[in-house]
């Protein structure tokens, strides 16, 4: 059996940056964007489906990329459940969005 590939949907991405960031309601203007922030594969050196994508502000996003996802997001909940929590909220954004 052959590995499905993950989805790519450059429509739904588009969308994703014209909403605010999750973390702080931040919507892009001129000077900052909200970038697609693929969710749950810190690490492997490989992007997560389109699906499991949150709008993130652009400063965040890098910072995410420098400092590490888990930490970027990190509140007081543990890493699993954390990751879990936010691919769960991406492929409900996604599913609504499709309609």
């Amino acid at each position: 059996m052959l590995k499905q590939p993950p989805l790519r949907d450059r429509a739904y991405l588009d969308w994703l940056r014209t909403q605010p960031c999750i973390l702080t309601g931040f919507h892009a203007t001129e000077f900052e964007a909200v970038d697609p922030c693929h969710i749950g594969t810190a690490g492997k050196g490989m992007k997560s489906p389109d699906n499991e994508a949150l709008p993130i502000r652009h400063s965040l996003h890098v910072e995410g990329h420098s400092s590490g996802e888990v930490t970027m997001l990190r509140t007081h909940a543990p890493d699993w459940l954390i990751r879990d929590a936010f691919r769960a909220y991406a492929r409900d954004l996604y599913c609504n969005w499709r309609g």
